[in-house]
């Protein structure tokens, strides 16, 4: 009989699912470069527009117990949302679509309180990995099974990597890193965090369409270098669009 319980309670402990969760930090782009379309006018069209869509896209296709932290960031940086889902879905998803809908109206307001404070005049992407990856590093739940960072930017970090389009344009893209390694500030630890980048641009004035294409190529080369080979993570996916 004792037997026979001992085995009962090992099958059901080897048969109850492990509730796994995804931790996202999301890094979004609120400096003067993407508040603009490629016309010089704000709108619908600018990559800050396009970048807000598609974060709240990804806020949207939160799974149950999934957390998301987003940080504004231009010349310096804010947390602008944390938000958790419920483990428990509700009826027809109720639980979580609430969760979902309050998470993307709180970013908004936020968004718009700290926009009037903020100095966009610059674009810090690296200083912003750096504290993605101390939020990811002091995350220690054992049931976030997955670590991901999502960025929505032009990816013109112009305070640490001194990069613009202009520049990219027909320079070799190494020369960006070794400036780096140079200032010996190191590199984030992005080991095993997966990495999927949205890059909408703006600054694409007095520049020909074919410049415009090798500099986006070197600064995709620039980031891909930066994030695989320098900080350990893994790029699942890198888009652009202008």
């Amino acid at each position: 009989m004792m037997k026979g319980t001992l085995i009962s309670v090992f099958l059901l402990i080897i048969c109850t699912p492990v509730f796994a969760s995804t931790l996202t930090v999301a890094l979004f782009d609120i400096s003067g470069s993407v508040l603009t379309d490629n016309t010089g006018s704000e709108g619908k069209n600018s990559p800050y527009s396009k970048n807000m869509y598609e974060l709240k896209r990804e806020i949207n296709e939160l799974g149950k117990g999934d957390t998301i932290i987003v940080i504004g960031f231009s010349r310096k940086s804010d947390v602008i949302l944390k938000a958790t889902m419920p483990k428990q879905a509700g009826p027809m998803n109720r639980n979580l679509v609430t969760t979902r809908d309050a998470a993307t109206r709180k970013l908004e307001e936020n968004i718009t309180n700290r926009a009037r404070s903020i100095d966009s005049t610059r674009t810090d992407v690296i200083g912003c990995l750096f504290r993605a990856s101390r939020f990811i590093a002091e995350s220690n739940s054992p049931e976030v099974s997955v670590k991901k960072i999502s960025i929505y930017s032009d990816m013109l970090d112009n305070v640490t990597a001194g990069l613009s389009l202009n520049r990219l344009k027909n320079a070799n893209y190494k020369i960006f890193l070794t400036s780096l390694e140079n200032k010996k500030v190191g590199f984030p630890d992005l080991k095993g965090v997966e990495v999927n980048i949205y890059s909408a641009f703006s600054d694409i004035k007095d520049i020909t369409t074919v410049q415009t294409e090798v500099a986006i190529k070197n600064l995709k080369a620039f980031w891909s270098d930066y994030l695989v080979l320098k900080c350990g993570s893994n790029v699942k996916s890198y888009r652009t669009t202008y």
